[in-house]
């Protein structure tokens, strides 16, 4: 068995740590583990549903993927997040094999270091969101693309069948992205030769025949859905405030910085090197200006939207990791400032560790950890793993340096040692589930939970819940990003207080999830009740 294959499968195994070890913490991998969970227990493959209301913010290729690994291996934490893992490991080879192909033998392999150890890629691909997903259908469908510029345009059938999973992925950016990005590039360069290569006459009606059948059934069972999604979840979510997720332009500059190390160094040669040189007015194809442009186009599009999350700029890591992999391939030895960048995050980590672990002594210094008192003692466990894990980045960054006169080995060595660096926090991050995650009610009082005659949840929703207890619950005074569901099928929940008092006074065998603030309002209200469950953050009472 060769070396390469021996590293392939270490890496492997490395990345498929930790995806069966957590509990799924709210919202977003609640959310989407539970969509797929009742998908998967209902048959009910076209309108996904979150609690049993309807749910049109994304399309379904990731519920269908996940609620057929639920029905494979059971409604468990590794189930959720398969697909994610698959998506983020399925995208380092791509790059791999695309970078050899358009940059020469040895690119690939660098260009996958770089990327499955950079902490943002190496991160999402293990939290159950849907960024990954989108982000590997979108790196297929560019990769594909400059195949097809640079050696048959038999692949922008791939490209476009590609970019139809990106579009059942997530929506409308499988196209806009890449499509703006290709714009941007033909008025730079000037060149327009890749619009005569797309195949549109065969690629786009592949493209409608994959993603139409979807729209017009969801259409067919309700007809308000293509608003809500083509209207408020596209074009008011990027022109408008209406998600309240309202951050500065320069929101993705420190997630850009910081989601790459310890290869942060790399980042402006790798994107600024290709728009030197020859003159802009160039004919011939460039797929490294191309990639350039596609990875700033993202992070500037994102920027000039009204509603920012971290992982929106997920996308650009793979076409980033592709410039960063012929830099590395094309010079005579790998540069040190890596090594030097990992330290320096090993001695974050480390001093984290040090607040976290040592509240009292690090308030001495003036170091005040921002830390609710009853999380203290989680905190501390959690930082015996940070200090775990700056452990694992410095040995490894000692051990590359002195490995660095042989340029892949230290690269190896390095990325190996990142990859474990974020998957020990990783885990670590399990000791705050208590706070973040319904699994430790749920194993506490989880058998009277499933046979309670109904669950209500108060003024609140934890999304975890219903995956752990395998049932859905009845929501009360509580609407959010279920406001459209609800609107479509306002009987699945109740609106006031005042009808769930009556509700409650009748249902003998339920149970009821709150805050505290709730609980003494409902105290006040003089509802009958004993508690089951409670600590600072929640309540769980039975009806007495």
């Amino acid at each position: 068995m060769n070396r390469t294959l021996i590293v392939s499968l270490l890496f492997v195994l490395l990345w498929g740590l930790g995806l069966a070890n957590r509990n799924l913490t709210r919202p977003d991998e609640g959310r989407y583990a539970e969509i797929a969970r009742e998908m998967a227990v209902t048959g009910q493959w076209i309108t996904p549903r979150l609690n049993a209301i309807p749910y049109f913010e994304k399309p379904p290729l990731q519920y269908w993927a996940t609620a057929l690994a639920i029905r494979w291996l059971g409604p468990t934490p590794l189930a959720a997040r398969l697909w994610v893992g698959l998506m983020g490991l399925l995208g380092v080879l791509v790059i791999w094999k695309t970078g050899d192909r358009i940059f020469g033998q040895g690119t690939g392999i660098r260009s996958a270091l770089v990327l499955c150890s950079s902490l943002y890629y190496a991160a999402l691909g293990h939290i159950n969101t849907l960024d990954m997903g989108v982000t590997f259908w979108m790196t297929c469908s560019i990769c594909a693309f400059l195949l097809a510029q640079t050696e048959n345009t038999r692949w922008m059938l791939l490209a476009w069948a590609a970019a139809a999973a990106a579009f059942m992925s997530k929506g409308l950016i499988a196209l806009a992205l890449p499509g703006g990005a290709l714009l941007v590039y033909s008025l730079w360069t000037r060149d327009t030769s890749p619009w005569k290569r797309l195949e549109l006459l065969r690629g786009m009606p592949l493209f409608l025949v994959l993603v139409v059948p979807w729209f017009w059934l969801c259409y067919g069972e309700h007809p308000q859905f293509l608003w809500f999604f083509f209207i408020h979840e596209h074009l008011e979510r990027f022109a408008t405030t209406v998600h309240n997720r309202v951050e500065p332009f320069w929101y993705f500059l420190p997630i850009l910085l910081t989601g790459w190390l310890p290869w942060t160094g790399l980042l402006p040669a790798s994107l600024l090197a290709p728009l030197k040189g020859a003159s802009h007015h160039s004919k011939t194809f460039s797929p490294r200006r191309f990639l350039t442009v596609y990875a700033l186009f993202i992070v500037a599009f994102f920027s000039l939207s009204g509603s920012k999350l971290p992982a929106y700029i997920l996308p650009a890591f793979p076409a980033i990791a592709l410039l960063m992999g012929r830099g590395l391939h094309q010079a005579a030895r790998p540069p040190t400032h890596p090594v030097w960048w990992a330290l320096g995050w090993s001695g974050f980590l480390a001093l984290t560790a040090f607040v976290l672990g040592f509240p009292d002594a690090a308030a001495f210094l003036g170091l005040h950890p921002d830390v609710d008192p009853d999380m203290v003692s989680d905190y501390r466990q959690f930082a015996l793993w940070i200090a775990g894990a700056a452990a694992l980045m410095a040995m490894g960054s000692i051990l590359a340096l002195r490995c660095r006169k042989r340029s892949l080995t230290f690269l190896t060595i390095l990325s190996l040692a990142s990859l474990s660096t974020v998957q020990t926090l990783l885990l670590g991050s399990n000791a705050l589930s208590s706070v973040s995650s319904a699994s430790l009610v749920v194993h506490q009082i989880g058998p009277f939970l499933r046979q309670a005659s109904h669950v209500y949840s108060i003024d609140t929703y934890d999304q975890t819940l219903d995956y752990y207890l395998g049932r859905t619950v009845t929501l009360v005074t509580f609407q959010d990003e279920l406001s459209f569901g609800l609107h479509l099928e306002p009987q699945d929940s109740i609106p006031t207080l005042e009808e769930f008092r009556s509700v409650w006074l009748q249902d003998t065998g339920a149970a009821a999830f709150m805050e505290p603030a709730m609980f003494s309002v409902l105290t006040r209200m003089g509802l009958p009740m004993r508690i089951l469950y409670q600590d600072t953050r929640r309540v769980i009472v039975a009806r007495i």
